[in-house]
């Protein structure tokens, strides 16, 4: 008898599994209630985890097998499909503005590329040459560029992964799901019967598991992105920024730059865009990029991501089901890691063993009855 897996959810990582479910012998639902502010949805992102200075160890390795496993669903979902993706890998240029703090990183990320040699070409760029490969940015500053770096749209990606998912049989229901104390899923009233059920709830996962009888450490964070427009510019090829700040320069087709993003621990669910938070992420923007200006605002995107008092994911199972797996709490970095969360989460809905050692990221830690 096939096996039936229920995913709820479709972000970027409920739409990652569905996607590559499809491509295995089992029957597949996924339930999404298109909640307004999906932190996926609104979200442009850099791929470029090697040098990020944060300390879990654990998330670094998550992060860096994300960045490996992207451009081999990136191609399997080119394949498929023939549509565009949203992922190009088009380097990226990390910004100091002293001699010192470039070899800092540039040795870096040399000694991570030996356990990441998709990170590709490394370079220490002069400010000529780095203003030579993106224009616009600000003079005094010379860049370390690692050319395996890449973007994603993550609503495209998304997008794509559920045209594959659904030509390759997967069922799709709209609604609101509901988890019962027993394990129950149902949807518009009516039981949905699985074998193994996937939660990728995002920040909605605590208002899910509430009538299930479960306490849940995952925090809701507002996030808002402008998309600048500079017209005419041919941007389609430029590298993405990562200045010396918390925020970061996104470059797409046809004059379009995303720049943001705030990450707002109070707003909860609010999605609404404020002028507050366009103007934090101008005033820091202008720091390193050229010709930004309100005036340039083409677009306002707000989502709102899961994360963890102590910033570390969660994936495996829910205590007290084994059949249930979810993955949680992945923050800023979720539309990096997404696709290959969904990978972790599918071997082990598929009871497949695991290459990352997943009780680092026990779920056990947020979640309890």
């Amino acid at each position: 008898m096939t096996q039936k897996i229920v995913i709820i959810g479709a972000g970027i990582v409920g739409a990652s599994a569905a996607y590559l479910l499809s491509k295995e012998n089992v029957e597949v639902t996924l339930i999404d209630s298109d909640e307004p502010g999906q932190a996926s949805r609104a979200a442009a992102g850099i791929i470029c985890p090697w040098l990020s200075k944060r300390r879990n160890k654990y998330w670094y390795e998550l992060a860096k097998n994300s960045a490996a496993f992207y451009e081999e669903i990136a191609q399997m979902l080119r394949e498929d499909t023939g549509k565009e993706t949203g992922y190009k890998q088009v380097g990226v240029l990390a910004l100091r503005q002293t001699e010192e703090k470039l070899e800092t990183l540039f040795k870096l990320a040399k000694e991570r590329r030996v356990d990441a040699p998709n990170m590709g070409v490394i370079e220490k760029l002069t400010e000529a040459e780095t203003k030579k490969k993106f224009p616009l940015v600000k003079s005094g500053f010379g860049s370390i560029y690692v050319s395996g770096a890449a973007r994603v749209n993550g609503s495209l990606f998304c997008q794509t992964l559920l045209v594959a998912a659904k030509e390759r049989g997967v069922k799709i229901l709209a609604g609101k799901a509901a988890f019962s104390a027993t394990g129950e899923v149902l949807i518009h009233g009516k039981k949905e019967n699985y074998d193994k059920l996937i939660i990728a709830t995002g920040a909605w996962l605590a208002s899910f598991l509430q009538d299930a009888g479960y306490k849940t450490e995952v925090l809701a964070q507002k996030g808002q992105l402008l998309e600048l427009d500079f017209g005419s510019v041919n941007t389609a090829d430029w590298p993405v920024i990562l200045p010396p700040s918390a925020k970061s320069i996104v470059p797409f087709e046809d004059g379009k730059v995303i720049v943001g993003a705030t990450h707002e621990k109070t707003a909860g669910f609010n999605i609404e865009p404020t002028a507050e938070g366009q103007a934090e992420i101008l005033e820091e923007v202008t720091k390193f990029m050229e010709d930004v200006s309100n005036e340039k605002i083409a677009n306002v995107t707000v989502g709102t991501r899961p994360y963890t008092p102590d910033f570390a994911p969660l994936i495996g199972s829910l205590p007290g089901f084994d059949s249930v797996v979810l993955a949680n709490g992945l923050g800023a970095s979720g539309l990096t890691t997404g696709p290959y969360v969904a990978k972790l989460l599918v071997e082990l809905a598929l009871d497949l063993p695991s290459e990352l050692p997943l009780e680092n990221y026990s779920p056990s830690k947020y979640i309890s009855k």
